[in-house]
């Protein structure tokens, strides 16, 4: 059975974004076959959008390998497609936020994902180079989005009080108001910074809002240790820890990852006065599968519970957790330093 096509005249993306860094390898590994299967079961269960980046490794190439593989089953009519533009590594040298490459740059991510447009671009970790160069990216963005090649423009990054300095000013200085906005690690179980500032993102007109990472980059997660990399200082990296002993104790076997995407879905919707997409990264089937389930009762406790709180396990094991977090709920940590940025 051939999935329904997506609207092509506007966006109406699943409230689910599957997020395919996790191809790249970058927080597990991953088995060749994983990606297609993953891929052809995410859409089958209605996650239609998928969020990428050419600074996700391979990722680009793997996710279009994977949806050309089902292509007979699961044409392009039938998901979104997300890509970013700018950043390509780990040093400031390799940021390019010219329109020169930003065209080419899209053009790559056409060809690597099998597809003549793409519906998402954002402009990739604005916080790391200048105004001036935020605005060249986003220019040539909305020019080819008046090409046809893309739909919607936006930018990426952390720090939320950059975020929402920056946008006025990309606004006034193209007389154009961006798409879309995605932040990370700003609404899960130890920092719901991202609810002081959605109103005021909505104010400047950004009618999509996506929060990637409830699980903080893998920082809340039982079994599988979070990556060198993470930028967590030490003594939150202890308070994890400390979680993962306090879900178990709770409920013996519980993956702490589990209260963490929970506690992140319970805010996607505005009727929750939260986010439009969830971006969760996936590396099978299965977690994809577990993903929808926990979706599922997540809104069932939901529309049980006219949208209240519940005192169930999940609920009394979030609570204990939050506790153990509270004195970290508003902070942002340092971005890596990137070369001399």
């Amino acid at each position: 059975m051939i999935p329904s096509n997506v609207p092509q005249d506007h966006l109406e993306m699943s409230p689910i974004i599957y997020g395919t860094s996790a191809f790249a390898q970058l927080y597990n590994p991953i088995k060749a076959h994983w990606p297609a299967e993953a891929c052809k079961r995410a859409i089958d269960r209605g996650i239609n959008t998928f969020d990428t980046s050419p600074y996700y490794g391979n990722s680009e190439h793997v996710l279009g390998k994977s949806l050309l593989s089902i292509s007979d089953t699961h044409p392009r009519s039938t998901y979104y497609l997300s890509t970013k533009v700018g950043r390509y590594g780990l040093k400031k040298t390799e940021f390019d936020y010219s329109k020169e490459r930003v065209r080419a740059s899209v053009e790559e991510s056409m060809r690597r994902m099998h597809t003549d447009y793409l519906d998402i671009v954002f402009a990739h970790d604005v916080e790391f180079v200048s105004v001036d160069k935020a605005v060249e990216a986003v220019e040539e963005l909305f020019r080819l989005k008046a090409e046809g090649k893309i739909k919607c423009v936006g930018i990426s990054g952390y720090p939320l009080p950059y975020l929402l300095a920056l946008i006025p000013v990309i606004h006034e200085r193209m007389g154009q108001t961006l798409d879309i906005l995605m932040t990370y690690c700003h609404y899960n179980l130890h920092n719901t910074l991202l609810m002081d500032y959605i109103g005021q993102f909505r104010e400047l007109g950004i009618k999509t809002i996506w929060s990637a990472s409830p699980v903080s980059m893998g920082l809340l997660r039982s079994n599988t240790p979070a990556p060198d990399w993470h930028p967590a200082p030490k003594k939150l990296r202890a308070a994890a820890q400390d979680c993962i002993q306090i879900v178990e104790q709770a409920c013996p076997g519980k993956d702490l990852a589990e209260v963490a995407v929970k506690f992140g879905m319970k805010k996607q919707g505005r009727q929750h006065g939260g986010y439009d997409g969830l971006v969760l990264g996936m590396s099978n089937a299965d977690e994809v599968e577990q993903n929808v389930q926990w979706w599922k009762e997540v809104r069932e406790m939901n529309h049980v519970n006219g949208g209240k709180n519940s005192k169930d396990d999940q609920q009394r094991i979030e609570d204990a957790v939050r506790k153990r977090l509270q004195e970290f709920e508003k902070m942002e940590w340092a971005s890596p330093p990137i070369d001399d940025c």
